[in-house]
């Protein structure tokens, strides 16, 4: 072989190798590593935000109404110490004054007793007077009469063993319903002693219950009259009621508004 071969031959075989053999370099510059995306992740929120809350409206405060407007002075006490109430033993059961009360022990099954007070008291005013009974089951009823000139005529105002509180008018012993049976505000057993209010001007009556106002009637009926007490039994079950300090207010109808509020019932 001649020598110019020789040298071509060497150089076409190093021309190989070269394409063979990458360096470290160029072998990475071809096969690049992957980049590693990474997944931000949240930020902590240390101090989150509040809602806002919705400011209530403040209520515009609303004056108390005065339910007994022209109360006076005191015109008349009664302790039942004397002589002023009708007492006696009747098939019935028994009337009897003692101990500064009046009391109605009904025996007989449905048995009715009815004790009125002599004299007449102000037809217009404020009485108060207590009332509470024992032996009592929830369907006995027992009360007072108001602007009464008889039992069988007047206002009588009647609790129940139940804690319920009704109006009737009596007229020639006839009666209209004014209030039905309506739960007594401030009682919640009528066997718990009952102070009972009744403010009277002209034709409206309020009750009260303890100092706590109950409702309001308007009738034009009677006008003036006397206080009686009075009890039912509603089975063959005994029913004793006792009444005591008695107390009668005047009423100033100066102070009395001229459109006095007519307010319903109290839930």
């Amino acid at each position: 072989m001649r020598v110019w071969e020789v040298w071509a031959l060497s150089l076409f075989l190093l021309g190989l190798t070269a394409c063979a053999v990458q360096s470290p370099q160029s072998a990475l510059l071809a096969n690049p590593t992957p980049t590693v995306t990474l997944t931000p992740t949240r930020t902590p929120v240390w101090f989150p935000p509040t809602d806002t809350p919705t400011p209530i409206p403040t209520a515009t405060p609303v004056p108390t109404l005065e339910m007994r407007p022209g109360v006076g002075e005191v015109v008349l006490t009664d302790d039942f110490s004397g002589a002023n109430w009708q007492t006696g033993e009747t098939e019935a059961g028994r009337i009897a004054l003692g101990k500064g009360e009046l009391t109605l022990a009904v025996t007989a099954e449905k048995g009715v007793l009815t004790s009125m007070r002599s004299g007449a008291l102000p037809g217009d005013g404020y009485l108060e007077i207590t009332v509470q009974a024992s032996l009592c089951r929830p369907e006995d009823v027992y009360g007072v009469l108001v602007r009464a000139s008889s039992p069988r005529d007047g206002y009588r105002i009647l609790f129940n063993c139940g804690g319920s509180l009704r109006v009737e008018r009596l007229k020639n012993g006839e009666i209209a319903l004014l209030q039905d049976w309506t739960p007594v505000a401030g009682l919640p057993s009528g066997l718990l002693p009952a102070r009972l209010g009744v403010w009277m001007a002209g034709q409206d009556l309020r009750l009260f219950v303890n100092g706590v106002y109950q409702f309001s009637l308007r009738d034009p009926v009677w006008t003036e009259g006397s206080i009686g007490a009075y009890a039912r039994a509603a089975g063959a079950s005994p029913l004793t009621v006792a009444f005591s300090a008695l107390e009668v207010r005047a009423l100033d109808v100066s102070r009395i508004p001229t459109a006095t509020p007519f307010p319903s019932p109290t839930p």
